[in-house]
């Protein structure tokens, strides 16, 4: 049964609210993957204007500010409680037993928020982090009208299908991967791949003077790494690739920090930086760099390299360096090869040889600039598959059809249904 009329009768458009996890804020000004993805999301409603938005995050003075200018979005900031967030015998209970309990005060606070939202969701869309955390959410306003946003790999079990009435997927991988393990009709369980900024990542020029001041020769083959730095991106496994390379021009750029822009040291990355003390001036570290200045330094890169340990959900390292026209170096895990396809990307298998695969394939390409600059292109086409329109006109559909209001209508004059 439809939980609004018809759309040509509907009073309202579809108003939705968007719950990412508490630990950074919306608009995405301190980076993260989800944060970035809903501020996708929320930027292009502003251009077309079909849905009614509420998002939940935590304050940030400066994404407060960014949001002063959203139109259709209203930000719901919710403090961190003080103290402890999780009450761990009940942590215990639900790893042991999975059953969930709405342990995190923080999503109890947004609960409360919403008691005073008029009119209240069509329908709440969990952004990943720990998705039964949102099971007081669901009691409130049921589970035909909540979904889960696995931006991971995700098991399911009862708790999980008790809380939501469908999932989005970012790729094949992870759909049918959660579904191993849920009841979950398939045909609420959709396929809502990652995006970016196409306009932004785009094909062009080096910067010079950027690849200079980071001390790069212009005859240098410079390696890009991009992410977290965590074990489980591989980028040890990279440096160890770089160190079987005998070939002091084949340099490595290390763009990221342990924890986005809140945190720029870890004892992981004091070992990453005793590992690349060896390689001398073959190896540069850049902190984090927010998302908007990404671009310059992938299109200063010769290779981009994603050396994931675990079965990567989609990558979206990947798929900007794609749309910057760089080539792609990654391993064959999760959703990597759906994301990749038609890039001419070379994937290698993880296991005990990788770094001995990664060094194989740096060399072979620093031999062959004809075929980067092939990958490079191929790249960039994929990568158009990948946009914010197509995600969000995805993501529009998916509302519709999850929502039972039929068709989305045709826009109007204005671009709006």
């Amino acid at each position: 049964m439809p939980l609004l009329p018809n759309a040509a009768a509907r009073p309202h458009k579809p108003r939705i609210l968007l719950v990412p996890p508490p630990e950074l804020p919306v608009p995405a000004v301190q980076g993260g993957a989800v944060e970035t993805l809903v501020t996708h999301l929320i930027r292009e409603n502003e251009r077309r204007g079909c849905l009614d938005l509420l998002c939940a995050s935590i304050p940030d003075p400066a994404a407060a500010e960014q949001a002063k200018a959203l139109r259709h979005t209203r930000m719901l900031y919710v403090a961190r409680p003080r103290g402890a967030r999780r009450y761990w015998p009940l942590v215990f209970i639900e790893r042991c037993f999975g059953i969930a309990a709405p342990y995190d005060p923080w999503y109890q606070k947004v609960q409360l928020s919403l008691a005073l939202e008029l009119p209240p969701p069509d329908l709440i869309v969990a952004e990943g982090g720990n998705l039964t955390q949102c099971s007081a959410i669901s009691r409130m306003f049921g589970r035909g009208r909540c979904l889960a946003h696995l931006h991971g790999q995700t098991a399911c079990s009862h708790t999980m299908d008790d809380i939501y009435g469908g999932v989005l997927a970012l790729s094949e991988f992870i759909r049918d991967d959660y579904l191993k393990t849920s009841s979950l009709d398939r045909q609420h369980a959709y396929i809502l791949h990652n995006c970016i900024n196409t306009a932004r990542f785009t094909p062009g020029a080096p910067d010079a003077a950027l690849r200079a001041s980071l001390g790069f020769a212009p005859e240098d083959f410079v390696v890009l790494f991009c992410g977290r730095l965590e074990p489980d991106k591989g980028i040890h496994k990279l440096l160890e690739a770089m160190a079987a390379v005998d070939d002091a021009r084949c340099k490595l750029l290390i763009v990221g920090s342990p924890f986005f822009g809140r945190t720029q040291s870890s004892p992981f990355l004091r070992k990453l930086e005793q590992q690349a003390h060896a390689l001398g001036d073959r190896v540069r570290f850049t902190g984090y760099v927010p998302n908007e200045n990404l671009p310059d330094y992938y299109r200063l890169a010769d290779l981009v390299c994603v050396p994931t340990l675990v079965e990567e959900a989609a990558g979206l390292v990947a798929v900007e360096a794609m749309g910057c026209g760089r080539p792609v170096l990654a391993t064959r895990s999760g959703g990597m090869p759906e994301y990749l396809q038609g890039s001419q990307a070379i994937l290698v298998d993880r296991g005990p040889e990788l770094a001995a695969q990664l060094s194989w394939a740096i060399r072979m390409l620093h031999e062959h600039p004809d075929l980067c600059a092939q990958m490079g292109a191929a790249g960039a086409r994929a990568a158009q598959r990948f946009s914010t329109a197509a995600f969000y006109e995805t993501f529009l559909h998916i509302v519709y059809d999850f929502l039972g209001l039929g068709p989305v209508p045709e826009p109007d004059a204005g671009g709006a249904p």
